[in-house]
Parts: structure tokens; C-alpha cells; sequence
């Protein structure tokens, strides 16, 4: 465990968010597999959540991407999460690099009632990559989307320009 985190299940919640506020390079394997139980943990309160979900984003290794990624995903499949942490989520998957399961994810909340915010981060996530070809099918899907589908226009246009 690295220096930042050493003593984290005896600090609160006000100490542990001061640590990862600390946090400045790539986060070991045991500081993974503790930010990822702490994220997952709904006992644990929202903001602390939401830190450790961008730290996740932010400072995992490429050789822990797909584990994160794959937390993400799991988590979401099972849990009803407050928004803000769902956007936190979402914004993880967009620092890791979006891959295709990521785009399916997006897509299928940009179909459904979630929050706007959390519709929104979505769109976000696939903007990051709207120039891969899954991409551009979910945004000429979007055309016509009463919140997104003008920007889903501009994307498109930009891309064929």
C-alpha cells in the first residue's frame, strides 16, 4: 500500500478524502483493490465514492484498466447509485479510454429515463470518441433526440468535414 493510503480503514471520511486528494501517480495494485471496495461500497458516503471513482480514472495503470473497467460495469449492471456517482463512473470509463462495451453502456442510457446529468455524462463519453465508428451509428441513432440529437448532429457533421 503506498504512503498516501497507509492507515485508510482508520481514517473518516474527511482523512480519506484529503489522501486522494493527495494522490499524484499510478496507484498500486493493493491501493486499487482498496479504492475499488471503497467505490463499490454503498455504506461508504457518496462524496468518497465519487473521489475514489475519478482517482480510479484518473491514476490506474493501462494493466488495471480492464479490472476498473469491468467494476464499473459489474456495479452498474446491480446497483441503483445516487447520480453523482454515477457520473463519476461514467467519467472514470472516459479517463480510461472508451472501449466498445463502454459505448453499448452509454447508448443504453442515453435510451432510458435516467437523470439528464446522467444522460448527459453519456453523451460526454461518447463525444470523447466520436470519431470511432461505433460511435457515429449511436449518434445517428441520437438524431432525432429531443435533448441530444443536435449535437449529435454537430458530431456527425464534424467528423464527415
Amino acid at each position: 500500500m503506498s504512503e498516501h493510503l497507509n492507515g485508510w480503514q482508520q481514517w473518516n471520511t474527511d482523512e480519506r478524502l484529503q489522501a486522494l486528494l493527495r494522490i499524484d501517480s499510478a496507484l498500486d495494485t493493493e491501493d486499487l483493490e482498496l479504492l475499488l471496495n471503497t467505490a463499490q461500497t454503498d455504506q461508504s458516503e457518496d462524496i468518497l465514492r465519487i473521489e475514489c471513482w475519478k482517482v480510479l480514472g484518473l491514476y490506474s495503470e493501462s494493466s488495471q484498466h480492464e479490472s476498473v473497467r469491468k467494476a464499473i460495469h459489474e456495479h452498474w449492471a446491480q446497483e441503483s447509485d445516487e447520480e453523482y456517482v454515477q457520473i463519476a463512473m461514467l467519467e472514470a470509463l472516459t479517463a480510461l479510454g472508451v472501449q466498445s462495451e463502454d459505448i453499448r453502456m452509454a447508448a443504453s442510457i442515453l435510451q432510458s429515463d435516467e437523470y439528464i446529468l446522467v444522460r448527459a455524462a453519456a453523451f460526454s463519453l461518447l463525444r470523447s470518441e466520436h470519431q470511432l465508428s461505433e460511435v457515429r451509428e449511436v449518434l445517428e441513432q441520437l438524431r432525432d433526440d429531443p435533448d441530444f440529437g443536435e449535437l449529435a448532429v454537430k458530431l456527425l457533421e464534424e467528423v464527415e468535414s
